[in-house]
């Protein structure tokens, strides 16, 4: 089955925070009064502009931000009969809302399950009331976990949690006391990121004037090696360099990335993907409004990828998986032999412990996982 003829997976940016995190680079802002109200309006325009997208079928939705729990009951409702009338999403499909634990009530809950949606992802982030307060985060540790306690109560039995480590002056037990807290809520997934310094972002100017004193590089590692560690021992299997899940609870629109498979972002700063053409609209949410008020497309751009930029990006998002990168995929796909091109990368990546080749299959050993960017490139 060629890419066109795949459901697609749908992702919809929701520009909107109470307050923005220290450390966050995404893009949103506070609502203004009747903002909201307008924006899923211009949603549903876009959608009904983007019928003839890749393809006509959508079998997974990610509502993302931002803060999409900042939706009432009734906006999120009318955004999904915006969505459900211009676009045709699958029964089945796998629906995620990203909530925040400040944000969340038995209300909006309810509201989610009325409109399908059935997977929540949970931004925890730490449990440790100092780092949750440094991070800018607006909840404390009992917060997280009385929200997602309200989730299963209320039915939800498809949550992920979000956490981040080597935060701040974070140590090695502070770490393991926030990985062994989210473990007791048995969650079925658990997406867990090293924190990453983006420039622009308040952390972002404290680092640059060194400010901000982060755990060494070794530290970092011992802290995804503890991730890796505690997780599998509790069944929770790691499936992509920072995502891990219990059998069966992968996040399936998530893989769509992974896979190089079409996807539709609607929203300010969202991306596009239809197989070989990129569309990412605008980080502008003024513009955005503008432009949908009177039917035209947002601001955009396309880059078209060329075979080359397809194969490399398929080779680096295949081994960032556990399943790993297809030898026999590329030559089909793109008609190269890696294992010819790069044989002698693949030979000392072997011989470093860093790779492992079995038949057709090149996958990252435990030990390239934190450098994995590095190791990954050498092939390229």
């Amino acid at each position: 089955m060629s890419n066109s003829e795949k459901p697609a997976g749908l992702y919809v940016h929701i520009p909107f925070c109470k307050k923005l995190c220290l450390y966050c680079d995404f893009y949103s802002r506070p609502a203004q009064a009747g903002e909201i109200d307008k924006y899923i309006e211009a949603v549903g325009c876009e959608a009904k502009q983007r019928i003839d997208f890749a393809s006509s079928r959508f079998n997974s939705v990610f509502l993302g931000g931002g803060t999409p729990s900042l939706l009432t009951p009734s906006q999120i409702k009318r955004l999904f009969e915006n969505l459900n009338s211009n676009l045709e999403i699958d029964g089945n499909s796998e629906i995620t809302i990203e909530c925040n634990p400040s944000s969340i009530d038995r209300d909006r809950l309810i509201a989610y399950k009325d409109c399908g949606i059935n997977r929540l992802s949970l931004g925890i982030q730490s449990f440790n009331d100092l780092h949750l307060k440094n991070l800018g985060r607006l909840h404390d540790a009992d917060t997280a976990i009385k929200a997602f306690e309200l989730m299963r109560s209320i039915g939800f039995e498809d949550v992920s949690l979000d956490l981040i480590y080597g935060l701040p002056n974070q140590t090695i037990g502070e770490w393991s006391s926030d990985l062994k807290q989210a473990l007791t809520l048995e969650p079925k997934h658990i997406s867990a990121y090293n924190l990453i310094i983006e420039p622009g972002t308040p952390f972002g100017d404290l680092h640059a004037e060194g400010k901000l004193e982060l755990p060494s590089e070794d530290t970092q590692s011992a802290m995804y090696d503890m991730l890796n560690e505690l997780l599998q021992t509790a069944g929770i299997e790691r499936y992509e360099i920072s995502n891990f899940a219990r059998k069966g609870y992968e996040c399936h629109h998530n893989i769509k990335y992974w896979h190089l498979e079409p996807y539709l972002g609607l929203g300010p700063a969202a991306v596009s993907f239809d197989g070989v053409n990129r569309w990412k609209n605008r980080e502008d949410l003024d513009s955005y409004l503008i432009a949908l008020s009177e039917n035209f497309a947002p601001p955009h751009e396309i880059e078209v990828l060329d075979p080359n930029k397809l194969l490399e990006e398929t080779i680096m998002m295949s081994l960032r998986l556990s399943e790993g990168l297809s030898l026999n995929n590329l030559k089909e796909r793109f008609q190269y032999n890696l294992h010819s091109d790069k044989k002698a990368a693949i030979e000392s990546l072997i011989s470093a412990g860093y790779i492992t080749c079995d038949n057709d299959i090149i996958r990252l050993t435990s030990k390239a996982l934190f450098i994995s960017d590095e190791v990954i490139l050498k092939l390229f």
